[in-house]
């Protein structure tokens, strides 16, 4: 069984980009180079060396815990597991760090993705540089190289150019950062047949049904995105019900590209105060960190109840975490997708922004491709409704989501190099 997971993330791989022989910390006037080293096989970077260039530390806590605090953020790892944490936030690793010779190795994608991502830097991938947001000094004095012991010599490398954006926001959908190759998404008009999902609004006879909503709004999405030559495969284009296992299945046996479940909220409490509950989130596949994530995650999930026979889930525990396994490149993907979709939204959507949220949703466990689900707002609320009922309003929000998609997808291929 896990071999066979493994498999699937094997095949899914990209070819690897050149790596260079060190990282230039670049802050200001001042640079540091930092050696890349190689062992089985795969580039990382030393811990230490890397927090002296970055003026920040490392430090060595019990039971082979670290933390490296920077000037903005603190970032916690453990040897040997492939997850990083910030605060409460778990951020999927490719590779775990290793400690090799009583010294912290980080993994290359650690370094030029995580931390730049959450610690206020960029990194320059056609200037292996690793940036501060301060404009850089042409007359800056020449390099030094940090202290390592385990630096491999190679060949030195360019590494192919990149479209890089600063931390937080979303890739601009310009030609040179469209896909080059036509790529296909996974359109998921969340529940159907029996399970209507949500209705509402709350304080009124019920006259708004997710189902039907969520339906037109991805047949519309499917339009948008065809219109921009991107293949679409819908999981459901009547109202019907598609067990939520399958969709996942259904996504991987058509080797779609990015998986898309579009769904409408509703709070845990039919009350006033519910009913004024408002905006926009983004979901994708990890934990449940908050109560109003594990809220949202056990509603969507209630579908599971309508499904019967060998659709049905069969409940073993020990399947999420193979599946988590073999999804954790996608996890890193999927993040990048709910924030490009998220920050989207807010230039059409008139409720709050919610933000990116983590929940263990069941439709999304099984899809081996950048997933995510996006409650489009809430059913439940008066405003809201009438908002997600009107086909106008519905083809902004298809031609937005279409627009985020585009524009991931080219960054996405940049990235990767077009291959999955």
């Amino acid at each position: 069984m896990i071999g066979l997971f493994l498999a699937l993330q094997i095949s899914g791989a990209s070819a690897a980009a050149p790596i260079p022989i060190f990282i230039v910390v670049r802050d200001g006037v001042t640079s540091t180079s930092v050696p890349v080293t190689i062992s089985g096989g795969e580039p990382s970077v030393r811990a230490d060396a890397l927090m002296r260039a970055m003026k920040g530390t490392l430090i060595t806590g019990t039971n082979f815990h670290y933390t490296l605090a920077l000037p903005r953020v603190r970032l916690d790892l453990i040897d040997g597991i492939p997850f990083a944490k910030r605060d409460t936030l778990t951020i999927p690793l490719t590779r775990a760090p290793q400690v090799r010779g009583g010294q912290l190795y980080l993994p290359f994608q650690f370094v030029t993705e995580v931390i730049p991502r959450y610690g206020g830097y960029f990194y320059d991938m056609a200037q292996s540089e690793l940036r501060t947001l301060a404009p850089k000094n042409e007359s800056s004095p020449p390099t030094r190289v940090a202290a390592s012991s385990t630096s491999v010599a190679r060949t030195p490398t360019t590494v192919a150019a990149e479209s890089v954006r600063t931390p937080g926001s979303p890739p601009r959908a310009s030609s040179a950062n469209k896909p080059s190759t036509r790529k296909l998404v996974v359109v998921d008009a969340g529940h159907g047949g029996p399970d209507n999902g949500m209705t509402g609004p709350i304080g009124t006879p019920a006259w708004f049904v997710e189902k039907d909503v969520t339906l037109s709004v991805a047949k519309k999405l499917a339009a948008a995105l065809k219109a921009r030559g991107v293949d679409v495969l819908m999981t459901r284009t009547t109202d019907t019900l598609i067990a939520l296992s399958d969709r996942g299945r259904i996504a991987n046996s058509n080797h779609g590209d990015v998986f898309i479940s579009i769904h409408c909220n509703a709070p845990g409490y039919n009350t006033a105060a519910g009913a004024r509950e408002r905006g926009f989130e983004t979901y994708f596949l990890a934990e449940a960190k908050t109560e109003d994530e594990r809220r949202v995650q056990d509603m969507e999930n209630e579908s599971v109840k309508f499904e019967t026979g060998a659709n049905a889930p069969k409940g073993d525990p020990l399947s999420f975490i193979i599946t988590d396994m073999a999804q954790n490149e996608h996890l890193r993907e999927s993040s990048d997708l709910a924030e490009t979709l998220q920050t989207g939204l807010i230039d059409v959507h008139p409720g709050p922004n919610r933000g990116v949220q983590q929940a263990n949703f069941a439709v999304l466990r099984g899809s081996y491709m950048p997933a995510v689900l996006i409650e489009i707002g809430f059913g439940s609320n008066q405003s809201e409704a009438t908002y997600l009922s009107d086909e106008a309003n519905q083809r902004a929000l298809a031609r937005n989501i279409a627009g985020s998609v585009i524009a991931y997808l080219g960054h996405y291929e940049s990235r990767v190099g077009g291959q999955r």
